[in-house]
């Protein structure tokens, strides 16, 4: 039985293999300025395969939910989108030959600042395998696969820095008896900001401090965002401090956020 998968790969580094027949880099574009056009930017697409590939290009646009995961939207449908503003050359369909490259150009036509509502625009330039490939699942059956990727874009007037603001630092227990911390924080610069929360968990009793891992984060202006950190189940009864450790702006800036419990 023969069936169609469609793959879907958000692109959150600078280079990533589809595995299926298609490679794009880089993954995010950044670009400011004013009114007008801006210097454009170029994606490449790499076919390492012996075969033709036919690629597509289309336009959406693009959130991060409360969990910091990827909402898509129709194009030009969001507050934030710069969907209309984008320009693809030579156009929305590529062909390239096997084992070679192509680059298309990415430019923003940025409207005046009285059509401009938000200080960072966004939109999601999706490069789609128009001819799908012939590959197995895992039980040998023969499918066919075609690679959708997604390239994020966003827009700023000028590079700022990023600010963040530390909410409110929690504790829950859920119906399993797992006992999670809760770190809720916002976004309220005017510019993307990236960064890590580093969790740990220090012990009055035997005086070490426990590392619990950490968690990169993504925001745009005005997102809230939620990160959480399941403690240890195997901690004894006592007297614990959990510190939350912010770092963003290429580990610049660090805020702090402490919660005391016991158990």
């Amino acid at each position: 039985m023969k069936s169609l998968f469609l793959v879907f790969v958000f692109l959150c580094s600078l280079f990533v293999n589809a595995q299926a027949g298609m490679t794009v880099s880089p993954g995010k574009l950044f670009f400011f300025g004013n009114e007008g056009n801006t210097a454009p930017q170029k994606i490449r697409i790499i076919n390492p395969t012996d075969r033709e590939l036919e690629v597509g290009v289309s336009i959406n646009d693009w959130r991060y939910d409360f969990a910091g995961g990827n909402e898509i939207a129709a194009f030009s449908s969001l507050p934030e989108s710069a969907a209309s503003w984008v320009r693809i050359n030579p156009g929305t369909h590529v062909v390239i030959p096997g084992n070679s490259f192509k680059e298309i150009e990415v430019n923003l036509a940025v409207p005046s600042a009285q059509e401009r509502n938000h200080p960072v625009h966004t939109a999601m330039i999706f490069l789609t395998q128009l001819n799908p490939s012939d590959s197995q699942d895992a039980s040998g059956a023969a499918i066919k696969v075609a690679v959708r990727i997604g390239v994020k874009v966003y827009h700023a007037i000028s590079e700022t820095s990023g600010e963040l603001s530390v909410n409110d630092l929690t504790a829950s227990t859920d119906d399993q008896n797992r006992k999670w911390i809760h770190l809720s924080y916002s976004n309220t610069g005017t510019t993307w900001t990236d960064g890590k929360v580093a969790w740990s968990v220090f012990s009055y009793n035997t005086g070490k401090t426990i590392p619990l891992g950490e968690q990169e984060f993504y925001t745009l202006p005005n997102d809230r965002r939620e990160s959480r950190v399941e403690l240890p189940a195997d901690l004894a009864s006592g007297k614990y401090t959990i510190t939350a450790r912010v770092t963003y702006e290429k580990n610049k800036t660090v805020q702090l956020a402490e919660l005391d419990f016991e158990l």
